[in-house]
């Protein structure tokens, strides 16, 4: 044990360095915009049950907006946030991580750290990072997250490559892409060969076409599973065409079709579990 401690202490020790947080400011212009989650990563290391999965559908394509005046997402998490200011501290990712994120297991165990390694990022073993932590109108942005051992709420940070990393719910981290000002729909279909009232209400709609791909997705997880358990397809294939007439029935009720499909993200995942 004392071995583990003292390798643990050896490997952390240049890392934990950092420098104290600057006063709250405006939202850095690296942070504003549209981003769309491209992957949702929990810690592989885990051995107890989440909430959510690696690529969760629930979360995967989920679009944030950061601009001076809020905040906003279209997850089921999370509410907006008015009036944003900005506090960035420079920190060891290492150190970020272990400080917010929970453990698997025993603090003394190397394994159980919450680091890059377990969540599989693409970060260098000494990665330093800007951390973005965000206060709205009526206090931290998701002020319940965290371990109370390190940065608290809903951190983030811009990677080399130019993509934003969110610590978010459920251990989870999202990785997001920057959605270009002329982003089109992309569905889970040829928009192009969009046909029905429904398909082209989707296809006119970036968060439509987005939540589109997710329950596709969680859909197609589901039919994997389903093969590899060895289990009849027959009650998922007629939940997801009874699922389809009532999509349908929406028309080209935006706010309908959002409704059905989030359902049918719930009811995907609950079967999951």
């Amino acid at each position: 044990m004392l071995r583990i401690l003292r390798r643990t202490s050896a490997l952390l020790a240049p890392l934990l360095a950092f420098t104290m947080p600057c006063y709250a400011a405006a939202l850095p212009d690296a942070l504003l915009g549209r981003w769309q989650v491209a992957e949702v990563h929990t810690n592989t290391n885990a051995t107890f049950k989440t909430n959510y999965v690696w690529n969760d559908a629930r979360l995967r394509w989920r679009i944030f907006n950061f601009s001076s005046s809020q905040v906003r997402d279209d997850t089921s998490d999370s509410t907006t946030c008015e009036t944003p200011q900005a506090t960035t501290m420079h920190v060891a990712l290492v150190k970020l991580m272990d400080g917010s994120l929970g453990h698997t297991g025993d603090d003394s165990d190397p394994d159980s750290m919450p680091n890059p390694e377990a969540y599989q990022l693409k970060a260098t073993p000494n990665e330093q990072v800007d951390a973005i932590s965000i206060t709205c109108k009526g206090g931290l942005w998701q002020s319940d997250l965290g371990t109370g051992q390190g940065m608290m709420g809903s951190w983030m940070y811009v990677t080399p490559a130019g993509q934003l990393v969110i610590r978010w719910r459920d251990e989870t981290l999202l990785v997001l892409n920057r959605l270009p000002q002329d982003a089109k729909p992309q569905a889970s279909f040829d928009c192009s060969k969009a046909a029905s009232p429904v398909e082209k209400t989707i296809c006119g709609s970036i968060q439509l076409a987005s939540f589109d791909r997710s329950v596709a997705w969680s859909y197609k997880v589901a039919r994997d599973d389903a093969k590899s358990a060895g289990n009849s397809m027959t009650p998922l294939t007629t939940s997801q065409r009874a699922w389809l007439s009532k999509r349908d029935a929406c028309g080209t009720d935006s706010a309908c079709l959002l409704s059905a499909m989030k359902q049918r993200l719930d009811a995907l995942a609950n079967d999951a579990q």
